[in-house]
């Protein structure tokens, strides 16, 4: 069955290539590739509130829900974001080891923009937005901030941000994963 599906799949990414590259082509219209969206069309997903968009992998994805069916696409989609998430937890949990500190240690001293050795609410904006967590902002970072802040002091010192990061890692890199997995077309 993977076989086949692998198959159907590649299959169906080599005839749509051209589509995806010259999107004013229209895909010849047979039965086996009534599946072929616009890339400029959205279809609602069950995953999330938001359209799913069509991406690169779109005609990969309509061929295995083809192939699959509806309700085994979906199963599969739910054990891959499982395994990721699992991939991203065990990542964030070697903070504990001596890699992870040196790799905190990194990460803190390329946020500390002016090597003061505290990070200010802007500074946590700024390293976070360049990880790509584009949704905190000035209020998010100043939330991050106080409830990282244990001695009150309004930044964050190297040891208030090893104890935060790690959670805060956790989730965004999901959210991040998510949201690039959108972009890419997996949730068509």
């Amino acid at each position: 069955m993977n076989l086949l599906v692998f198959l159907l799949s590649f299959t169906s990414l080599i005839s749509t290539s051209a589509f995806l590259i010259a999107p004013g082509l229209t895909p010849p219209s047979t039965s086996t590739s009534s599946f072929l969206v616009s890339p400029r069309t959205s279809t609602s997903t069950s995953l999330s509130a938001k359209k799913a968009k069509f991406g690169i992998f779109s005609p990969l994805v309509e061929t295995t829900k083809l192939a699959l069916g509806e309700q085994e696409l979906t199963k599969l989609r739910g054990k891959v974001i499982q395994e990721h998430s699992k991939v991203i937890a065990k990542f964030v949990d070697t903070s504990d080891s001596k890699f992870g500190r040196i790799a905190l240690k990194a990460l803190f001293e390329a946020a500390d923009d002016n090597g003061d050795g505290v990070l200010t609410v802007s500074e946590v904006q700024a390293a976070c937005n360049a990880l790509g967590f584009s949704w905190i902002d000035e209020e998010k970072s100043s939330t991050l901030v106080s409830r990282a802040d244990v001695d009150e002091n309004a930044v964050i010192d190297f040891e208030e941000f090893i104890n935060t990061t790690p959670k805060v890692l956790r989730a965004n890199l999901v959210r991040l994963a998510k949201e690039n997995g959108n972009d890419l077309g997996f949730l068509v």
